[in-house]
């Protein structure tokens, strides 16, 4: 029985175009990897830590670096330990100047949550911090709660959000803390969803960069159907808290009838929100297009707010002529639905220095895959990861969409998170720039530029010396129009990029790269906005 479900840019000439960036391309050794790479974090300037992890579930560790100029200084396993206890691992960052690693663990009948710094020498330099706890109600795991870890874009802010499930028809609790850099508590609380759980999600929480601590919840109705699963259909709107001490400030967002898919939001002092997201419509399901908006949270008004609806043409521009030729059969037979997009998530958005942002989505879905086997009895599940097309959008300091543009990639991966799939990016003023892994077959095998045969569709990526290469395509942040080529391949870099990995540090205007060749790692870094 099979059951398939659905979960929520070598070649030897280049052009003297993008690729030209190539050369700005500083790699470091190809050194042996000591476990998976996990997180980069940015030190001052050049430098850098890395975390890793080694071993299986139960007898891994992590271990941390500590690199200088893309030259590896140290290296050691963190100790994770509170009171004298084993932890368990949450985070690592920058506070201020000081890396930092989170660690909670139950202790005394209390779940409690500790902050401990290290040195570059990747040694703690004093005893673990307790940041927070609350009193663990039940010996049950799942009655037993989560800490979760936010912090500010200017990395002068975080914040320690705890979960405490509810038991049987109880609510579930809340609590936060916010910190500034030199530890100081500036606000702190607990608070109750104002909804059921089960007509309520709890989409993100978001830290500004003056300390303030926001979060937002779809509301949904109780279906007619009684089904198991929210639909479209059962969806009301998409509230957003202020959290502080005491008191907590609430604005709806309603969009006129439109269904919030995802957004994301940033603020000022002034808690003057800038929000961009996807919406759809209410009775069908897949994204409709493009939404801004520009509120005042304190005043509770709308100061602006603008649409974009996807045409069928922008929908369509990368079909096959197969596909096309179904939809026009379908549609003569009275049959055709409308086409859609469907299954984007939010990705970065970035805001420019004349008030207009440039932001990001990504096609991304699950596909979970059963096969059962009558002679043996056994069941085996294979996760499909699908990480597709990227859509680039504009929108000026008026409040209204300049451009859309789409970038088309097809990467699917199993059974490993999609790893190497996805892209990395960065903005430097004049264009958005995006890596990803590809397909040599999408390009031309002479000028490295991007090129399909007619009618056919982007081919999926792939991970060999003979097909693998890494894309680099760029975005006109005047005029939105796509440029795109190869920028390295496999066969010649010897290893295979991790853009999920890629880090970006717009202090020093440098994206840091990653790539792997078997038990081997090396990074890079590319000097951009010269």
């Amino acid at each position: 029985m099979k059951s398939s479900t659905l979960l929520m840019v070598l070649v030897f000439v280049f052009t003297a175009g993008l690729a030209s960036a190539q050369g700005k391309v500083e790699w470091g050794d190809l050194e042996k990897s000591t476990g998976r790479l996990i997180d980069v974090i940015p030190d001052q300037g050049e430098n850098f830590y890395a975390l890793r992890r080694s071993g299986g579930a139960l007898f891994g560790r992590l271990e941390g670096s500590y690199h200088k100029n893309l030259e590896l200084i140290t290296k050691g396993k963190l100790e994770l330990r509170a009171n004298d206890s084993p932890a368990n691992f949450e985070a690592a960052t920058m506070v201020g100047d000081k890396f930092v690693v989170f660690l909670s663990d139950r202790q005394e009948g209390e779940n409690k949550f500790f902050m401990q710094e290290y040195g570059q020498n990747i040694e703690p330099t004093s005893e673990a911090e307790e940041l927070g706890s609350y009193i663990l109600e039940s010996k049950r795991r799942r009655f037993q709660g989560t800490f979760n870890l936010y912090q500010s874009e200017s990395r002068d802010y975080f914040a320690v959000v705890w979960t405490i499930p509810g038991k049987r028809e109880e609510q579930a609790t809340y609590g936060f803390k916010v910190f500034d850099a030199d530890l100081e508590l500036l606000n702190e609380g607990e608070y109750e969803v104002p909804f059921e759980e089960q007509f309520s999600t709890i989409d993100g929480f978001y830290l500004s960069d003056f300390g303030d601590l926001f979060v937002t919840i779809t509301e949904y109705k109780e279906s007619e159907e009684k089904k198991l699963f929210r639909n479209f259909a059962d969806y009301v709107s998409v509230h957003i808290y202020h959290l502080k001490e005491g008191d907590i400030e609430e604005m709806e967002i309603d969009l006129d009838g439109k269904r919030v898919e995802a957004m994301s939001f940033n603020s000022d002092n002034e808690r003057i929100f800038v929000i961009t997201g996807i919406y759809g419509d209410k009775e069908a399901s897949g994204v409709k297009g493009l939404f801004y908006l520009k509120a005042d949270f304190k005043k509770q008004s709308i100061l602006n707010e603008g649409f974009e609806e996807f045409g069928e043409d922008f929908i369509m521009s990368d079909w096959s002529d197969r596909q096309k030729k179904k939809q026009e059969k379908k549609e003569k037979k009275g049959k055709a639905k409308e086409p859609t997009l469907y299954s984007y998530i939010m990705r970065e958005v970035h805001p420019m220095e004349d008030g207009s942002i440039v932001g990001t989505m990504e096609q991304y879905y699950v596909r979970v895959v059963t096969n059962y086997n009558a002679q043996t009895g056994t069941t085996t599940t294979t996760y499909y990861y699908y990480y597709n097309d990227v859509v680039v959008y504009k929108v000026g300091s008026d409040g209204g969409f300049e451009w859309l543009a789409k970038v088309d990639k097809y990467q699917v991966s199993t059974n490993d998170g999609g790893y190497f799939s996805s892209y990395a990016r960065y903005v430097d003023g004049e264009k958005l720039v995006l890596f990803f892994n590809d397909n040599s077959d999408n390009y031309n095998e002479v000028s490295g530029e991007f090129e399909l045969e007619p009618g056919k569709s982007v081919r999926s990526s792939r991970l060999s010396k003979k097909k693998n290469t890494v894309a680099i395509c760029e975005i006109d942040l005047e005029t939105g129009e796509v440029s795109r080529e190869m920028y390295f391949d496999r066969e010649e870099l010897g290893a295979i990029v991790v853009p999920k990995l890629f880090n970006v540090d717009y202090r020093t205007n440098e994206m840091l790269f990653y790539a792997i060749r078997g038990k081997k790692e090396q990074f890079g870094r590319l000097v951009f906005g010269e």
